[in-house]
């Protein structure tokens, strides 16, 4: 199984340098990872960025390419680094990669989770890690060879590329506190234009909601890997508070859904007015 799914890439073209992308909404779950997993399905789900994708999949102005993944985020974490592991997560120990583990291996949410979201352990015994690399060449390769390709295409047409990164966040946590609707993700300033970000925000204020930039996400591996604004290469997280959209225990979208799907479009096309006087 892909863990890629493109929309709106009709004929091979590309009609815009704003890619839109979905990394967590998959819901792919294979056969040995169901066989080894400790956690129920129910539960699994709770980690997923359910319907993100359907939210970005609105009215565009522009037909904006979407890359959503569809292996699930349980499995291979896509917003990681492929050699965000330890050795000792796995036994045998994956033997192609050098392990590289950051601050989410350590805390057993790496490339390949080896703990849930609940904070319970992944699976009955250790991962083998063959199937961790199998997973690794089938889900991780997969989608970034895509993406890769998607904003390289965008750069050599455009001259620049601007990648809105997607993602939903659960309503129980600082958020809920402190009234994040959507916290923007830019690395703490590093990996998107200030007029871009500045534009967005303002934005989606004007649509009513509250805004908090960096916190609690700055932006996880796909924002640093592909923001370099000095070489015209742009990417922001999004963060969707999932309440303003979701039920998040039945996991049905609410009736406010097709609001947010609006907002989100709204933001989407305006950019696209507008990001060329941004640029200057």
């Amino acid at each position: 199984m892909k863990n890629n799914e493109l929309l709106n890439f009709k004929n091979n073209k590309i009609n815009s340098s704003l890619i839109l992308s979905s990394p967590h909404s998959g819901s792919f779950y294979p056969e040995d990872f169901l066989s080894l997993s400790n956690i129920q399905l129910p539960d699994l789900i709770q980690n997923e960025d359910s319907f993100v994708d359907h939210l970005i999949d609105g009215t565009l102005d522009n037909n904006n390419i979407i890359l959503k993944a569809v292996w699930s985020r349980s499995v291979v974490d896509v917003n990681r680094a492929i050699n965000d592991f330890h050795h000792n997560d796995f036994d045998p120990p994956i033997q192609e990669l050098e392990p590289l583990p950051t601050k989410y291996a350590r805390s057993g949410i790496g490339v390949i989770p080896i703990r849930s979201g609940i904070n319970d352990k992944m699976y009955i015994s250790k991962l083998p890690g063959g199937v961790g690399m199998k997973w690794l060449n089938l889900a991780w390769k997969n989608y970034h060879s895509t993406l890769n390709n998607l904003l390289n295409s965008s750069y050599s047409k455009f001259g620049h590329y601007v990648l809105f990164d997607f993602h939903s966040m659960p309503s129980f946590s600082e958020n809920k506190k402190k009234h994040a609707d959507i916290v923007l993700g830019d690395c703490h300033g590093k990996s998107i234009g200030s007029n871009f970000i500045d534009f967005i925000e303002t934005q989606l204020i004007n649509s009513g909601l509250h805004i908090k930039r960096n916190s609690p996400y700055s932006g996880g591996y796909i924002t640093e890997n592909y923001g370099k604004p000095k070489e015209g290469k742009h990417t922001i997280q999004i963060e969707i508070n999932r309440s303003i959209y979701l039920n998040e225990k039945s996991r049905e979208k609410n009736a406010n859904f097709e609001e947010c799907k609006k907002v989100l479009s709204a933001l989407i096309n305006q950019f696209e007015k507008n990001k060329l006087n941004l640029l200057s």
